[in-house]
């Protein structure tokens, strides 16, 4: 058996642990391990009164004023009725209220239910009738959500629930709710709960769809942080700042706050995990030591290419709560200039260390070995047999800080923990010569799609209630871009298999749109394994093979469409014509009602209707005009392959995608119409016009012929009249409902729901509009990144973008170059200049700018080494017609196996145009704005058969459809936004645009 018994060679000084409540056997006692959590506070404020313990929000409280709070508020709430044994749920934020009621509830063997403060009315109902809390003690403002709305509702359902306390004001004369700070009496004896009582429950990562609950003891725990802190060599020198959510173990004990305040050290605790708020701590507070997940490991790094504070004081970052990539692992210590220290472990007990004397490659490529020599651990395959040493395998696991059983889970237990005590924890690791574990990937029913942990269980239940599915199993597949995709096994009886209309059933029946499964596969009989359950790595691997399949049945669908190569036959002209207005002319002259102009970096290239065409359907289906079809790969992952063998040598896609599409690619249920949401096409002729020179392409000899008699015609004749100057639009119709949109978001964002949004509004023009002319005048006095003009039948836009979604190069080189933050440009150079001094200076817009970098590496750190990532540009000034921007640029190299399709998905929307956290914005936007947006904040794009893609956010535009014609503009809100300044920022961006528009000339058009 592959069992951790003894101790490694390097620790000689390790501790053992102090609690035998987990397991049966004798340890060597800790100092103090007779004693509750409440009485090791007593120790440490008698031996270090004067020192500070709590540092947050610019407030300091040393351990005896920590202690005697913590009396205090003990006694208090012993005199509202809270007994030994009742259990209490906290959800609090990161800060000061937190620590002192844990330390109360200590004092009083109250038990700690730890919620986090995201979690929603679903999240706690449950946890409710699991714990049956005897009081909640929530935050006034917490992450957008009405707290005490929720709580007046678990107070109706749960008849436990006798008192709410509310950090901040109640905000209702209900008795029930009380002010923490109002909560202060004399401290009075109180009877010290047991070593081995339940000190508090944790909430486990969950994979069922319901919550588990973990019951730590006052000993054990007491062992979890203060080993912990020995391994760490935490002092009383130690600073340690807590960004991490302190309602998690890694947080609160690994050694978290709790070993730092074991060690004499200080606690600083921040409500934000980003680096421009966190870093400046370090440099302020003198900060040693942190702990973060990879994904925030990775944003800190990429930081650093912009933000400049004195970390130096820093000596070991932890880095746990998921694999870290080895490659991130290698940069981490140099960039941030500190050790770095992988953990590995879990709430219900394990915990494993990189120790500070490993060498660096035990660092960077494992993630340790148990923290105590009496750690068990047992590695095993699918039928429970312990695999050959260095083989992967589940990991099992039971030691005397580990539980035996879930809190009132009997259900769950009975499966998380074997005969003889272990606990299976789900995790595939294998183990080095040394003893570290690798963790090679996860068997828990937990899959991580896009960032979303989802039930697996969850999917299940709602399959199995559908009609014509007998059973189904849920699994996790790997995937380039996702992380894991979802994949569905149903046992179906009755006809083929609808997967387009399983998924349809399981919306109606409340399943949100990302929960939904990527991959719907029909089977007769289950694999089982030995032991009769149902062998779900055989269905991982059937998925993958079946995946697979469906691509080579498409491509061999296509393949008689792509056995014969078609070239361009190519005419290149000498031209006199400036190439704005020799394009314009060309697009006016053109007969085809099918064409698109984009411009970039000098060249007007136009593409002239359709050999072949892509489009994504609103349920994201993607359809080739020669038939082929799409229907079980993500959008982008088809598009991939259906440009994958196109018959054209030399091609150039030329294509628009709405705004809507991101619902496709985020999951988000909203209305986006019948219209396909993305549209792209490879021409049949191509005119590209640069200085002095025009390139003709044509697939067919007749239609180069008569294109270049055109673009020579044009080449000699005069500009069009500009047409009239379209009356002043309309553009103050909306402003108070505007603003009260604006004030409603703000309210959201300063409840901590999201960090930014963009809200737009639309402003209809005559439709007597003159498309090509306004384009004309607009282009003269724009100084746009990209512009674009296009027709499609009744459709029709033009615009001046001022940034790109996303720019891939041949070799693979990605950029995006986010703008955010925006003042006028009068024309006066002085009042400009200044106006650029404030823009600089402004704290709203620096912020809104700061956000956007920041998502922008993050999105791109997915599909990109992350070696290769950095900001190039940040915040320099560009002017764009009659407004300037805050602009950087961040760039990037596709990893293996990636495409340019894959940092489309990931960069689209543009957060500029969209929000932070994309996905909370997305439905801010959904909820507060009155109708899709259309190819508003979408974007136009070309992508070349040599893998390059250059796709332009669409802002500063102009759209008709049939008789309606408008423009639409927004503004990016932060929670420092005002609605009359976003409100004045639309009304800039308009103009920018209006003032150009030019109606037709004597009907013409």
């Amino acid at each position: 058996m592959e069992t951790l018994l003894s101790r490694h060679p390097n620790e000689a000084a390790d501790a053992a642990p102090a609690s035998v409540a987990h397991d049966a056997r004798t340890t060597p006692d800790m100092p103090a391990a007779d004693l509750p959590l409440g009485d090791h506070l007593r120790r440490w404020a008698a031996h270090h009164g004067a020192r500070t313990a709590l540092v947050a929000g610019g407030a300091r409280v040393t351990f005896a004023a920590l202690d005697r709070r913590a009396d205090r508020l003990a006694a208090a709430l012993h005199g509202l009725g809270l007994r030994r044994g009742d259990r209490a749920m906290v959800q609090l934020p990161n800060g000061m209220a937190f620590v002192t009621v844990c330390f109360a509830l200590f004092r009083l063997g109250v038990v700690p239910v730890l919620a986090m403060p995201a979690q929603r009315a679903h999240d706690v109902d449950a946890l409710c009738r699991i714990a049956e809390p005897a009081a909640c003690f929530i935050a006034e403002d917490a992450d957008g959500v009405d707290r005490c709305a929720l709580a007046a509702g678990m107070l109706d359902a749960h008849p436990s629930l006798r008192r709410i306390v509310v950090d901040g004001d109640p905000g209702t004369g209900d008795p029930r709710f009380l002010s923490l700070a109002s909560l202060d009496a004399q401290p009075i004896a109180l009877p010290s709960p047991a070593a081995t009582d339940i000190a508090l429950l944790l909430l486990s990562g969950g994979t069922t769809g319901t919550p588990k609950l973990i019951p730590r003891t006052h000993a054990d725990y007491a062992y979890n942080f203060t080993a912990s802190a020995t391994l760490c060599r935490l002092d009383h020198t130690s600073v340690y700042l807590a960004v991490l959510p302190t309602a998690h173990n890694f947080a609160l004990a690994c050694p978290g706050v709790l070993g730092t305040l074991a060690s004499g050290g200080a606690v600083v605790l921040s409500d934000t995990a980003s680096a421009d708020e966190a870093m400046p701590l370090i440099e302020q507070e003198r900060v040693t030591h942190v702990a973060l997940v990879p994904p925030l490991a990775q944003l800190w790094v990429q930081a650093r290419e912009w933000e400049y504070s004195d970390l130096s004081s820093l000596r070991l970052v932890q880095v746990g709560g998921a694999r870290l990539d080895p490659a991130l692992a290698g940069r981490l210590p140099g960039v941030l200039g500190c050790r770095l220290q992988q953990v590995f472990g879990m709430a219900e007990g394990l915990l494993c260390y990189t120790r500070l004397d490993d060498p660096p490659d035990t660092v960077v490529q494992t993630q340790g070995r148990p923290l105590s020599p009496l750690d068990e651990v047992r590695i095993v395959d699918a039928h429970g047999r312990d695999v050959v040493a260095g083989a992967v395998g589940e990991l099992l696991t039971r030691g005397p800080y580990t539980i035996r059983r879930y809190y009132r889970a009997p259900e769950h237990n009975a499966l998380s923990f074997t005969r003889d005590g272990y606990y299976r924890t789900g995790d595939l690791v294998r183990r080095d010569a040394a003893g570290n574990l690798i963790v090679e990937g996860r068997i828990k029913e937990q899959i991580q799609r896009g960032g979303e942990k989802i039930s697996a269980a969850e999917i299940e239940l709602a399959l199995n209630a559908l009609p014509g599915v007998q059973d189904s199993a849920v699994v996790a597949v790997p995937d380039a871009l996702l992380g894991e995709r979802i994949c569905a096994f149903v046992r179906w009886q009755g006809g083929a298999l609808d997967a387009t209309g399983v998924r349809q059933a399981l919306r109606a029946r409340g399943l949100s749109a990302f929960k939904l499964p990527d991959q719907i596969e029909s089977i007769p009989h289950w694999p089982l394994t030995s032991v009769g359950k149902i062998d779900k790595q055989r269905l991982i691997a059937l998925a993958a093979q079946r995946d697979a399949a469906t691509a080579t049945a498409t491509a061999t669908a296509t393949a008689t469409a792509t056995a014969t190569r078609q070239r361009y036959a190519e005419r290149r002209l000498t031209v006199r014509s400036e190439p704005l207005g020799l394009a314009s002319r060309i697009m006016h002259a053109l007969p085809s009602r099918h064409c698109m102009l984009y411009e970039r970096s000098g060249e007007w290239s136009i593409g002239i209707d359709a050999a072949l065409s892509v489009t994504v359907e609103p349920d994201g289906t993607v359809r080739r005009s020669d038939g082929a079809c799409w229907r079980e790969a993500r959008p982008c992952d088809a598009i991939a392959l259906a440009l994958d063998d196109v018959r054209f040598d030399g091609w150039r896609a030329y294509g628009r995608a709405h705004f809507e599409f991101c619902h496709l690619i985020y999951g988000i249920d909203g209305a986006r119409g019948d219209a396909p949401l993305l549209r792209l096409a490879i021409p049949q002729s191509e005119i590209r016009v640069t200085a002095g020179s025009v390139l003709v392409r044509s697939l067919h000899p007749d239609a180069l012929t008569a294109l270049v008699a055109l673009v020579e015609a044009q080449d000699v004749a005069r500009d069009r009249e500009p047409g009239v100057r379209l009356a002043t639009i309309d553009g103050e119709r909306d402003e108070l409902a505007y603003k009260e949109r604006v004030a409603s978001a703000v309210r959201e964002m300063q409840a901590d729901a999201y960090q930014k949004v963009i809200l737009s509004r639309p402003v209809e023009v005559p439709a007597s509009l003159d498309v090509v002319s306004s384009y004309v005048e607009g282009r003269r006095t724009n100084t746009p990144a990209r512009s674009f003009l296009l027709r499609d039948g009744g459709f029709e836009a033009y615009g001046f973008s001022p940034e790109t979604v996303v720019e891939v190069s041949a070799d693979g080189v990605v950029s995006t170059q986010p703008l955010a933050g925006t003042r006028a440009l009068t024309g006066d150079a002085v009042e400009d200049a200044r106006l650029e001094r404030e823009l600089l200076r402004d704290a709203k817009e620096i912020a809104e700018h700061a956000v956007s970098v920041q998502l922008a590496m993050d999105e791109m750190s997915a599909v990109c080494d992350a070696d290769t990532l950095g900001v190039s540009e940040f915040m320099s000034v560009y002017r764009r017609g009659t407004v300037q921007h805050l602009a950087s640029r961040v760039r990037g190299r596709l990893a293996a196996s990636r495409h340019a399709w894959h940092a489309f998905e990931k960069l689209f929307p543009a957060v500029t145009a969209s929000g932070i956290p994309k996905r909370e914005a997305l439905d801010s936007i959904r909820r507060h704005e009155q109708r899709p947006r259309g190819l508003y904040s979408g974007c136009v794009f070309t992508v070349d058969g040599d893998g390059t893609m250059d796709a332009a956010l669409v802002l500063r535009s102009v759209y008709r459809d049939g008789e309606r014609c408008w423009l639409q503009a927004g503004a990016g809100l932060v929670p420092l936004s005002t609605p009359e300044r976003e409100w004045t920022e639309t009304c800039e961006k308009l103009a920018s645009v209006a003032r150009h528009l030019r109606r037709q000339v004597n009907g013409q058009a």
